[in-house]
């Protein structure tokens, strides 16, 4: 914040609201842009806080090596320097909204996801029975431990733990992954952007009463019932990502895997 103010700039900070409270981030009518410091995950919380108000965003990386965070503790000072003279360039990332829907048909709050929005069992270790539906049309049933839907720049997290395809961040698409499909011809597949997507759960026994949890982006948790909906699309709003370095994501995908 000083090393901005020396340099004829203004900076405050603010901290990203606890996820249970579901609140926006405060930022200043002023602000031309954000930086984020910490890791890549929170850059995702602040996309999350912020959406709407189309101010771009640059991270400051002080963990492991991540895919969103442009800058760390050696380049910030350069980073900062660019951003005062107008050197960078902006990239718009795609975010998914989804919402619930009980079963009497009333609709949910809608919840942004920069990442992906992932359905898991509630009860940890167990099955579920997954019915997914593109634009009204029945496409598949699943028996697996979960269902991640993820944007391009969501593809190299979980969706990439789960065996998913990695995407340039920059395309727009949406990818349907599940989480350790208990079939051999179960795979990922690729969405169009504009696909709306309907998920429902079942249960596999009379006796049971079926649930599964809902996350976006790790947070903002829902409890998905047997008879009501998870309803998943394309938000109208994309998260603006400040671009300084030459080094682009394939740079990152061949630094992230030596790394590993």
């Amino acid at each position: 914040m000083d090393y901005i103010g020396l340099h004829g700039g203004k900076c405050s900070y603010g901290v990203n609201p606890d996820d249970s409270l579901e609140e926006d981030l405060i930022v200043p009518p002023e602000t031309e842009c954000i930086l984020t410091v910490g890791g890549d995950g929170t850059l995702i919380r602040a996309a999350q806080n912020i959406f709407g108000k189309n101010i771009p965003m640059i991270g400051i990386n002080r963990g492991h090596l991540g895919y969103l965070c442009d800058l760390d503790e050696a380049s910030v000072y350069e980073g900062i320097d660019m951003l005062m003279a107008d050197d960078f360039s902006i990239e718009e990332r795609m975010m998914l909204t989804g919402h619930l829907v009980d079963s009497e048909g009333n609709v949910g709050k809608d919840i942004q996801a920069l990442n992906d929005i992932v359905l898991c069992s509630s009860a940890g270790l167990q099955v579920i029975h997954v019915t997914v539906y593109v634009n009204g049309q029945y496409l598949y049933a699943y028996n697996c431990d979960g269902v991640i839907f993820s944007t391009p720049t969501g593809s190299t997290a979980y969706n990439l733990s789960a065996n998913g395809p990695i995407v340039n961040p920059k395309t727009n698409l949406i990818l349907l992954t599940p989480i350790n499909p208990h079939t051999l011809n179960a795979r990922s597949i690729v969405l169009d952007a504009y696909d709306e997507l309907v998920l429902e759960i079942a249960a596999r026994r009379e006796d049971t009463v079926e649930e599964a949890e809902v996350s976006f982006d790790g947070n903002h948790k829902r409890l998905l019932h047997a008879g009501e909906k998870l309803v998943v699309h394309r938000a109208k709003e994309t998260t603006k990502m400040i671009h300084l370095k030459d080094t682009s994501f394939y740079d990152r995908i061949r630094n992230k895997m030596q790394a590993d």
